[in-house]
């Protein structure tokens, strides 16, 4: 694959899709351990692809 960014970008909007139904449930039934748990690793997740997205691809 010559080009991952629109991967990333994909995987990003996946990211705030759940991210965003994960915040529903909190405003819906409260906050518990499995609603902390999903945002943790969405947030980590989702700072990875930030990151991928940042770093430019190396040219070989």
């Amino acid at each position: 694959m010559d080009n991952p960014r629109p991967v990333l970008v994909l995987v990003l909007a996946f990211i705030v899709v759940f991210a965003g139904l994960t915040i529903a449930v909190i405003v819906e039934h409260g906050l518990d351990i499995l609603t902390v748990v999903s945002l943790l690793i969405l947030g980590m997740v989702g700072f990875g692809v930030l990151g991928a997205l940042r770093q430019p691809p190396d040219d070989l």
